[in-house]
């Protein structure tokens, strides 16, 4: 029954299990430029709980038990060579870490590799992909071109990505950007079986490749290279700026690496406001790469008793907001939904209004960085206002009630140019 249990188990998973097999593969997947491993992503949730079922499975299967755990991170062709290595360490770990958090797993058994850029992976699914613009184009280039280009003094002058990002003026490229590169930013599990008449797969230790930083002793990388349909090997080239000779996996790999930073929290001030004297302040909290929660406040506070002169305002609207058309953290378009209310006096040696209002709405923005944590946001919010205020005429000292009006409004209710500075850096790590 137990192994009929686990055929079952493997069949509903998609993973490919026969008598004679040696091993399964599946890959989870991950957002652009993250290594938060998202169970509700894709099918991520039900392929890892599937695999730790078949990993306890297991370890009860006398005939049957896994030999090797082998882990590949893996990034579409987006951002730099060396930073996609660092990025696809993370998400190894993130798999690694989930894992071992269900099943026990002994290091010696888990090998890893940080690939960066999955060229093979890019070439294979344009193979298979009849839909590609310029296909044969996109596959000749692909298996032609060298990922780096270098003139007499060493320097990048052209490669691989920018031939791709320049071929029919850039139609492929945006079409393999939407439908193929989120395909590529994946972590690929393979579970090698050892059964009663087969041995466990050749590891190999070649230290020229190194091992992957955070991973302990026993773990090995690049134990299984394939080879790669374009000729290659998977590996990373020197990129434009570093030194002079061309800088292996394992130096790259070496390295204490960290990623670029994810800030969680923003603090802003709306200079539209500002400029009115009405200084404001608000405060963002960014929950994931697609949601974010928000308070902003302003207040003025100015008065001339002598000359009947009185602004005051205090107002508080808290917002949520998603995300979307972001090409990363805190750059791009979002919606949002709001809802709060003012206090107000407001006379200039005439008559005067005192009262409060209500309102809520949804808004538009958009933020774009400046700087290293500074960014600029542009927004317009929409809905519904109603106000209760007091009116009152400044007479001989005194100030006389005259009546109590309402007014409903429909329209604009919010403007903003604010300065926001990013702080709270979320991705901890060494030096670069």
């Amino acid at each position: 029954m137990a192994k009929i249990w686990l055929c079952v188990i493997c069949c509903v998973s998609g993973i490919s299990l026969h008598a004679q097999s040696q091993q399964d593969t599946l890959q989870v997947y991950f957002r652009r430029g993250y290594a938060v491993l998202e169970l509700e992503l894709r099918e991520n949730r039900k392929t890892l709980d599937e695999l730790t079922a078949v990993l306890k499975e297991c370890e009860n299967d006398t005939s049957r038990h896994f030999a090797r755990l082998h882990v590949e991170g893996n990034a579409s062709p987006d951002g730099t060579a060396q930073v996609n290595v660092r990025l696809t360490r993370k998400r190894v770990e993130a798999v690694l870490g989930y894992l071992r958090q269900r099943v026990e797993i002994p290091d010696r058994l888990v090998s890893v590799q940080a690939n960066g850029f999955d060229w093979e992976g890019l070439y294979l699914r344009v193979e298979d992909d009849p839909d590609c613009p310029a296909r044969q184009e996109v596959i000749g280039l692909l298996a032609d071109t060298p990922e780096w280009i270098y003139d007499a003094q060493g320097r990048i002058v052209d490669g691989r990505r920018k031939r791709l990002m320049d071929l029919r003026g850039g139609l492929p490229y945006r079409y393999l950007s939407e439908k193929v590169f989120p395909d590529l930013r994946n972590a690929t599990i393979t579970l090698y079986y050892q059964t009663d008449d087969a041995r466990t797969p050749k590891e190999t230790s070649d230290p020229s490749l190194g091992r992957v930083p955070g991973t302990v002793a026993g773990e090995v990388s690049d134990t299984l290279a394939a080879a790669s349909p374009m000729g290659e090997a998977a590996s990373v080239e020197k990129t434009s700026g570093e030194g002079e000779g061309d800088v292996r996996q394992g130096e790259i790999a070496s390295d204490t690496l960290v990623q670029q930073p994810w800030h969680r929290l923003a603090i802003k001030t709306n200079l539209l406001y500002d400029a009115i004297l009405m200084p404001s302040l608000e405060v963002e909290y960014r929950i994931d790469d697609r949601w974010s929660v928000a308070v902003e406040g302003s207040v003025a506070w100015w008065k001339r008793d002598s000359r009947h002169k009185y602004y005051q305002i205090a107002t508080i609207l808290p917002e949520g907001r998603y995300w979307f058309g972001t090409k990363k953290p805190w750059h791009g378009h979002y919606v949002g939904v709001f809802a709060g209310g003012s206090w107000y006096d407001l006379e200039n040696g005439a008559r005067g209004y005192k009262g409060e209002f209500f309102a809520t709405g949804v808004s538009y923005g958009y933020m774009f960085p400046i700087g290293r944590s500074l960014s600029i946001e542009a927004g317009l919010g929409v809905g519904f206002l109603h106000t209760t205020y007091e009116e009152y005429l400044p007479i001989d000292g005194h100030y006389v009630y005259q009546q109590t009006s309402r007014t409903n409004w429909f329209g604009p209710v919010k403007v903003k140019l604010a300065l926001v500075w990013r702080l709270w850096n979320d991705k901890k790590g060494g030096r670069r």
